[in-house]
């Protein structure tokens, strides 16, 4: 039966046969060179049988049924049917042309294989993508382009536009081992970029972190050209600080204001604990030093930071780590020409100075507290860039014997806790920037010795709670003219009889109206200035009984009457200064003041006096000025004024002293008008 049938197929095709089976050898010679290469025998089969399905007539097996291929006359008939690739691709068909005119068949997909990523067709409506990477679409045999059965379907390429010049290029085929080294390309242009990206950020962190840094050696180098230490600064964060392995951070216990302060890395706080964690393992002499001695140098270097250290007129030795800070300049200065230590035998230090223009630029920080257990004296005078608000933690400096903090540009309330300083002995304060009240908690310092204020614009009354301190001997409120001290003298005067000095002078107008009597129970008193007080009445004749006293002054007031004969029981004075007021009489005749035979300094100007300059002026041996303008003294200069030896002014303007001057007086005497 086979063979008839054989035979019957080779006489139908007798004539073309022959030229049949080379069209079908053509046909899949075609296929070949469309997929790129070339399959094996069982890819063809596979074409074969996916043709085959197209047709209709015979079904494929599923995978539950048992395996077998279809009659070899079926094949022969369908390999019989293939049609030959066009020698020549359709014409240029625009996207919707495409898709309804497309006709069956396998043509060349345009297009080059982009670099890592893995070629894909263009899908029309009506076709099957590409999903074997052969670069080739299944366009449904007589199917409407909505049609996507992949059961029936001839291989279709996707029509392509002729070129203007050239060969249409093919596509390449991507088989399993392309895909894997696509792959393996991707994963390595990944890798690259991040490698790329890494080395960028790498170098931008060090170019941001090297800038500042020479900046600051281009400072330091000129700063050694000068004379100056260079200071090592690595700032950094509270967070980078807290992590580190050794126990610095532990060991400082630092406060909670500080801890703050640190959450800023270029604070003056951090940079006082880098100078420190930087320098402490050094040396195997300083990698256990004692809590007290780290928080010493802590609380000095952020001074140190805090005003601007680096620009001091007088920084020589500081922060220098090998060196004890006892001896680091500006903390050997004192006022005292026979100073105590500095420093006890341990190293702990007792006095922090800076008195004279040493260009402090900045504030004073609260960290300063951390010398509580050891500093007596802290004195900051005459630095006029100091600025901001003295911290409220300097009460915690309950060792400070003295504190001095005058002419400044401090500014704001004095804070209440000075009261806790229990054993301060001395306290300084003036700046006009100064303001509020005096604080009452003052009265608790009842070791207070001497008090002094001096032009402030504080304001408000005295507080009374200052008669407490029974031990205070020098009180000063001086140049503070919003101060009312009307009802307080009297206070003072019944109460303070330990007083050794006391100081009222430029207040508020209207303060007082005269002297008080009671002024002669400061029996220890040695020093009185009542200037400029807008005083009137007269000079109490009770002011006698003060036979210490050393100086008077009560310049510029409108004190009236004539000067009390009790005066001359005074024979420790050596300054009186009682001009522009109205006092009136004859002082230089009645022999009042030629019994005050210590005065250095005798200034009755500007008075309504009068009489003559008696020759008793001789027994004042040791005065060195004697100022009469401007009142209505007369007569002659006497001859006697040559034994005074240290004679070195007389004024005598606007006065009707007449006649010439002794020879030996032309050099002193300053202003002459008759």
């Amino acid at each position: 039966m086979e063979e008839d049938m054989k035979k019957k197929k080779t006489q139908s095709h007798d004539g073309s046969g022959q030229q049949q089976q080379q069209q079908n050898r053509n046909s899949f010679d075609a296929i070949d060179r469309n997929v790129g290469a070339k399959k094996g025998e069982q890819e063809k089969k596979e074409i074969v049988e996916l043709v085959v399905g197209s047709q209709g007539p015979t079904t494929f097996p599923s995978s539950s049924q048992p395996n077998h291929a279809p009659p070899p006359a079926l094949v022969h008939d369908v390999i019989s049917g293939i049609q030959p690739l066009p020698t020549e691709s359709p014409p240029a068909l625009n996207r919707a042309q495409r898709a309804s005119e497309a006709k069956p068949g396998a043509y060349a997909v345009a297009g080059i294989r982009p670099m890592f990523h893995r070629p894909r067709s263009r899908s029309l409506p009506g076709r099957i993508p590409d999903t074997e990477g052969l670069g080739l679409e299944l366009v449904p045999t007589g199917a409407s382009q909505n049609d996507t059965d992949l059961n029936c379907g001839l291989i279709h390429a996707d029509p392509v536009d002729e070129p203007e010049c050239g060969e249409i290029p093919t596509a390449d085929p991507l088989t399993t081992r392309a895909n894997k080294l696509w792959k393996k390309e991707l994963c390595l242009f990944l890798s690259l970029e991040t490698i790329i990206a890494q080395v960028l950020v790498t170098l931008i962190l060090v170019i941001f972190l090297l800038a500042p840094q020479s900046s600051n050696q281009q400072t330091q180098s000129a700063k050694q050209q000068n004379g100056v230490i260079p200071i090592q600064e690595n700032p950094g964060t509270i967070a980078s600080i807290t992590q580190e392995p050794t126990k610095l951070w532990e060991r400082l216990n630092l406060p909670e204001y500080t801890l703050t302060a640190m959450e800023n890395h270029r604070s003056p706080q951090t940079k006082a604990y880098q100078w420190i964690s930087n320098n402490i393992n050094k040396s195997n002499n300083t990698q256990h030093l004692p809590v007290w001695r780290l928080k010493q140098r802590f609380a000095l270097a952020t001074f140190y930071y805090s005003t601007r250290g680096d620009y001091w007129v007088k920084n020589q030795g500081w922060l220098n780590w090998d060196s004890n800070e006892c001896n680091w300049e500006q903390i050997r200065e004192k006022w005292d020409p026979n100073p105590a230590a500095y420093c006890d035998d341990n190293g702990q230090l007792l006095s922090l100075q800076f008195l004279g223009t040493n260009n402090l630029d900045g504030t004073i920080p609260p960290e300063i507290s951390l010398l509580q257990k050891s500093l007596e004296e802290l004195a900051l005078s005459r630095n006029l860039q100091l600025k901001g608000n003295i911290p409220t933690e300097v009460g915690l400096m309950t060792r400070l014997t003295a504190l001095w903090i005058t002419v400044t540009n401090l500014s704001g309330m004095l804070p209440t806790e000075l009261g806790q300083m229990q054993i301060l002995d001395e306290l300084f304060v003036s700046g006009e920037l100064f303001v509020g009240t005096v604080p009452t908690e003052l009265g608790s310092l009842t070791n207070l010795r001497t008090m002094m204020f001096s032009t402030t614009n504080l304001e408000g009354s005295i507080p009374t709670e200052i008669l407490r301190l029974s031990n205070l001997k020098t009180l000063e409120f001086s140049e503070c003219p919003m101060l009312d001290i009307k009802s307080f003298l009297t206070e003072v005067v019944g109460n303070l009889h330990n007083l050794e000095a006391l100081s009222l002078d430029s207040q508020k107008p209207g303060g007082l109206t005269s002297i008080p009597s009671e002024i002669g129970k400061l029996s220890n008193l040695v020093n009185l200035i009542f200037c400029d007080l807008q005083l009137n009445g007269t000079i109490p004749s009770e002011i006698g009984s003060l036979t210490k006293l050393n100086h008077l002054n009560v310049d510029r007031n409108s004190i009236t009457g004539t000067l009390p004969e009790e005066l001359s029981k005074m024979s420790q004075l050596e300054g009186l200064l009682i001009s522009c007021n109205q006092l009136e009489g004859r002082p230089l005749e009645q022999g009042v003041l030629t019994q005050l035979t210590q005065l250095r300094k005798l200034h009755i100007n500007d008075n309504l006096f009068s009489g003559s300059i008696a020759t008793e002026i001789s027994l004042l041996s040791s005065l060195k000025e004697l100022e009469l303008q401007n009142t209505h003294l007369s007569g002659t200069l006497p001859t006697e004024l040559l034994l005074l030896d240290n004679l070195a002014s007389l004024v005598l303007m606007n006065t009707s002293v007449s006649g010439s001057i002794p020879d030996g007086l032309c050099g002193v005497v300053l202003f002459h008008v008759k």
